[in-house]
């Protein structure tokens, strides 16, 4: 399924866990950049990417179980967490292999 990041990240909840999230390479993601939600066990013989993310030319991001904590804990965190909130929670996550905390 193509989407956006931002759409992904506002939806999370909704999508498979056993997916995974596929991107063009290179950070930092915008809530615009194109990615891919795709079942992790599709893959190609010969690489770990399924076919649809190697004909875009994406890489493997994350898990969407991993997505989806990433969402719940800003939203736990902050019930009225904005779309620049959980793009901050998710890059936070990737450069620390961690959960943001806010303050208060």
């Amino acid at each position: 399924m193509r989407l956006t990041l931002g759409e992904v990240l506002r939806q999370a909840d909704g999508l498979r866990w056993d997916h995974a999230l596929y991107a063009p390479g290179g950070r930092p993601y915008s809530e615009e950049t194109p990615v891919l939600v795709w079942d992790v066990d599709d893959v190609s013989d010969d690489t770990d990417l399924p076919a649809e993310a190697i004909a875009l030319g994406y890489d493997y991001v994350l898990g969407i179980q991993d997505v989806q904590g990433i969402v719940q804990n800003a939203r736990q965190q902050r019930p009225d967490t904005t779309s620049a909130d959980l793009l901050a929670a998710f890059h936070f996550y990737l450069d620390n292999d961690a959960f943001i905390l806010w303050a208060g």
